[in-house]
């Protein structure tokens, strides 16, 4: 078994406590300053008519360190107890304009009033959706010291007067959701032709200049005077503006010499094991020009991680961590079988570890690689055991089912004779998916699952005779896996973890070709269904969802590992066969996924009236 080192990542900034007052009923002390990010970047995520536009961002390490305790069970019931809140969270909102930099959507849906209180931001006070398809009001956060996420993507269809992404929405009251069509002027958008007949708008960003701003908000819940929880939001400022475009900044990629070694201090055990090994922990600062660049570097399609290397002290080699992590403040692997496999670690042993940022740079999101380096080493650090870690033998299991140690799933998984999708195995809680494909890479991303503090991910090339082999473990979501053949088949198997290392979900078996060959991917899952609704009036009643994937190109092939499956997330409301038939069951709501072996999928909202 290849031998890992895992790292948990400590903040090593001072937090700033400061009073924020936010009504009469309630005040709250945050223990970071609420300000916006520092750094904002943009570029085109496809080199074709797509809108679409990746932007990353920048956060403070001391906002991170709030994030990732809150995400800890133990220190979260502290900070909620410091705070006097039943509740917290930060996320964010993100405003565009197009062409004047002053014409900006927000308007006051996105703020803290009644409406926000009882129907959430982006909604008025008779319950109407009043955010357009680009409109993003309330962005999920991950705790790490940059991140990205799709913006302005497809907006409807122009011909079809039913698509409300594009025309709006009428409620009976007469008030109007506003589409694309009322918030883009003439001029500024083209209307074209897919290879289906089907219509869709572009924007030529040679001609036209994209501005966005951004800012984070925090909401709590409080007791009020009467003991009655309350909710609140404190938002910070808006950010400085960034562009793309006709306008926009050009991006020039950093050098070698830009990136320093990591700065690390203050390693420990602590206190924690990982299948018996101990697990070693460390203090990473990221100061403020270096969160810039990497906010930039992932703006246009880069990556940066950050790998790690242990050894027990006194040997010569050291063991190389597989996968890699993005820096953040608090990010963790464990310290596996550096004694030999399955030889216990005992006290005292003193165990020497480094780290080292590994930089990929592109000069756009889906162009090619203009450059991969490794910043310098950080300092050797060196940490005591504290204790004798025994490795125990566990017993194997026979399905893919939550409570199952991370040991146990990898012998499982890496036993498996098939490509079929193991017993077990779920497709709407991790919804595994297809990322992005190059000829000697791919990338697959999923959702947070509740309650996950890791990942791992296993693959190998599509087959009977090629077992799975594991991969990384990982704790944001998503994972690249390099070095690949092109125009070749892998398989991918996703599973998530709570702190105790247990097992809560595993995806369905994905299958991804490389580009470079003959052989494509489904690029979607196009279904029947209205406005992705279904409505059954009664038990009993049933509905046919006709789902068919759509490949990325008719010039590639696509070989068929799997054919198009259904999925209800509640089957006692609702349940599917095989075919896509959805048959009610009883008075309630779920969703039904129909999903492609690439992970494309199309999610139904189902609804039993009764």
């Amino acid at each position: 078994m290849k031998k890992l080192l895992a790292i948990f990542i400590a903040c090593v900034l001072a937090a700033t406590a400061l009073p924020l007052s936010v009504s009469a009923d309630g005040e709250i002390k945050l223990p970071f300053e609420l300000i916006p990010p520092k750094t904002l970047s943009m570029s085109k995520v496809y080199d074709n008519d797509s809108t679409d536009i990746n932007l990353s961002f920048s956060k403070e390490q001391d906002m991170v360190k709030f994030m990732q305790d809150l995400a800890e069970p133990d220190k979260r019931l502290d900070v909620l107890k410091n705070l006097g809140v039943d509740d917290i969270g930060i996320s964010a909102q993100i405003d565009w304009a197009l062409d004047d930099k002053t014409d900006w959507h927000h308007d006051t849906w996105w703020d803290d009033n009644e409406a926000t209180q009882v129907y959430g931001i982006g909604y008025d006070k008779d319950g109407h959706a009043r955010t357009n398809e680009w409109d993003i009001v309330d962005l999920w956060l991950y705790p790490q010291a940059s991140e990205e996420v799709w913006i302005t993507r497809y907006g409807g269809n122009p011909e079809d007067l039913n698509d409300t992404r594009w025309f709006g929405e009428d409620f009976e009251d007469g008030v109007h959701r506003k589409g694309m069509k009322d918030v883009l002027k003439e001029g500024q958008y083209i209307i074209k032709h897919n290879e289906d007949g089907e219509a869709y708008f572009t924007i030529d960003y040679t001609a036209h200049t994209l501005y966005t701003r951004m800012r984070y908000y925090v909401w709590f819940n409080k007791p009020d005077a009467e003991g009655d929880l309350k909710g609140y939001k404190l938002f910070s400022d808006w950010s400085e503006v960034s562009a793309f475009g006709k306008d926009g900044n050009q991006w020039k990629p950093y050098a070698e010499s830009d990136i320093p070694a990591p700065a690390v201090s203050d390693g420990y055990v602590n206190g924690k094991e990982f299948n018996g090994y101990p697990e070693v922990s460390y203090k990473l600062t990221i100061p403020e020009d270096l969160t810039e660049k990497f906010t930039k570097i992932r703006g246009f399609g880069g990556y940066v991680s950050i790998g790690a290397e242990a050894r027990i002290k006194g040997t010569d080699q050291w063991v190389e961590r597989q996968g890699s992590s993005e820096p953040g403040t608090d990010m963790y692997f464990e310290v596996l079988e550096l004694a030999g496999e399955k030889k216990p670690i005992y006290k005292g042993t003193e165990i020497e570890f480094r780290t080292r940022y590994f930089i990929t740079q592109r000069m756009g999101y889906n162009t090619d690689v203009v450059s991969e380096f490794y910043s310098p080493y950080s300092e050797v650090q060196t940490v005591v055991v504290d204790r004798d870690y025994m490795v125990k033998e566990e017993p194997k299991i026979s399905s893919l089912t939550g409570g199952a140690t991370q040991n146990q799933v990898t012998t499982f998984v890496k036993s498996l004779k098939s490509d079929s999708d193991p017993k077990g195995s779920t497709f709407g809680i991790l919804s595994a998916r297809q990322k992005k494909v190059k000829n000697n890479s791919i990338s697959i991303s999923w959702n947070k699952v509740k309650g996950a503090k890791s990942y791992a991910v296993y693959a190998n090339k599509c087959g009977k005779k090629y077992s799975y082999e594991y991969l990384a473990t990982v704790k944001g979501t998503s994972f690249t896996q390099k070095n690949l053949q092109k125009g070749t088949y892998y398989k991918y198997l996703v599973t998530a973890f709570d702190g105790s290392s247990k097992l809560l979900a595993t995806s369905k078996t994905l299958h991804i070709a490389t580009k470079g060959g003959k052989n494509g991917n489904f690029k979607k899952v196009a279904t029947a269904a209205k406005k992705d609704k279904v409505t059954l009036k009664k038990k009993g009643k049933s509905f046919k969802l006709k789902a068919k994937a759509i490949p990325e190109s008719k010039k590639l092939k696509v070989s068929v590992h799997r054919v198009m499956k259904y999925e209800s997330s509640d089957p006692k409301v609702a349940a599917v066969d095989s075919k896509g038939k959805i048959t009610a069951k009883k008075k309630g709501s779920c969703f039904v996924y129909a999903y492609a072996q690439s992970g494309a999928y199309k999610k139904i909202k189902v609804t039993v009236k009764k």
